[in-house]
């Protein structure tokens, strides 16, 4: 990494910790960064300088406060889900410790995923999908719980709520599908060029626009409490989801389809135009 490359980087870094921490201080980024006290403080004044309007001194704790001019700047981006300053990118950076872990500070994270990823797995498909090859593997599923062999012209590599996938073209069944990267029992990389490209990928492409709304069988309170939770107080979110991947998106967030059989408490969410997006949810 080149060293204008590794300032950017740090500069992110600090940025994240100011906006979720709301503060910057020496200490706390020469434990973070593993820095020399005066490095530390000569990054300190360069990323005030980029960011003038983000940081005031506070002498009381000898830090640098993040403004609300900083956070009304950023939230519109998050919002958007195109900043880099997210959440997700603070946690993974800033030494949260899991809960019941030792060391645990102010805040903590509570992991309950139990699907556990195979690095050797994970890298071999990268590199096949880098390559623009195919692979062949033995592949379980619920239909089909004994392994069998599949061949795949993998795309993609995506986390959908709680699992990570491939997504490829299939030779056996000859259609683009999704492999749960748990459920590969065996995996080969093999010289064969793909032939299939992602733009073949129609559910893929697809970007589908998903009303969300509160469920309409709570009661006023309860809806005014849910949309004040979830949408800023609007009457409902509108999000924008891969064709693809719509039928995780409503098991994560637990969206009821059908509001006369999905009932609060169990669905506080629904999807309001279920019949706009049918054909990503249920695919023939």
């Amino acid at each position: 990494m080149n060293a204008n490359l590794l300032e950017k980087n740090r500069y992110k870094v600090m940025r994240r910790m100011a906006l979720w921490e709301g503060r910057l201080s020496r200490g706390r980024l020469m434990d973070v960064l593993g820095l020399s006290g005066i490095r530390v403080s000569q990054l300190l004044r360069e990323v005030r300088e980029e960011t003038p309007d983000w940081f005031e001194w506070d002498s009381k704790s000898k830090s640098y406060l993040v403004t609300s001019a900083a956070y009304k700047k950023v939230q519109a981006e998050l919002k958007a889900g195109n900043s880099d300053l997210s959440l997700a990118a603070y946690l993974a950076e800033a030494d949260i410790h899991a809960d019941l872990g030792p060391g645990a500070g102010p805040v903590t994270v509570a992991p309950w995923g139990f699907s556990q990823v195979n690095p050797h797995v994970f890298s071999r498909i990268r590199l096949v999908i880098e390559q623009g090859s195919r692979l062949k593997m033995e592949y379980r599923s619920m239909r089909a719980p004994e392994p069998h062999p599949r061949t795949v012209e993998p795309h993609i590599l995506v986390q959908a709520g709680r699992r990570w996938h491939m997504r490829g073209y299939c030779l056996e069944t000859g259609d683009f599908r999704d492999f749960v990267l748990g459920r590969i029992a065996k995996l080969t990389m093999l010289d064969q060029k793909a032939e299939s490209t992602v733009s073949k990928d129609t559910e893929w492409n697809a970007v589908v626009k998903v009303r969300i709304q509160a469920h309409p069988k709570l009661t006023p309170g309860q809806q005014d409490l849910v949309r004040s939770e979830y949408f800023d107080g609007t009457v409902a979110r509108v999000h924008s989801c891969r064709g693809a991947l719509l039928p995780y998106m409503v098991q994560e967030l637990r969206l009821a389809l059908d509001v006369t059989k999905e009932l609060p408490p169990e669905y506080q969410l629904a999807v309001e135009n279920v019949e706009e997006v049918r054909k990503w949810l249920f695919p023939a």
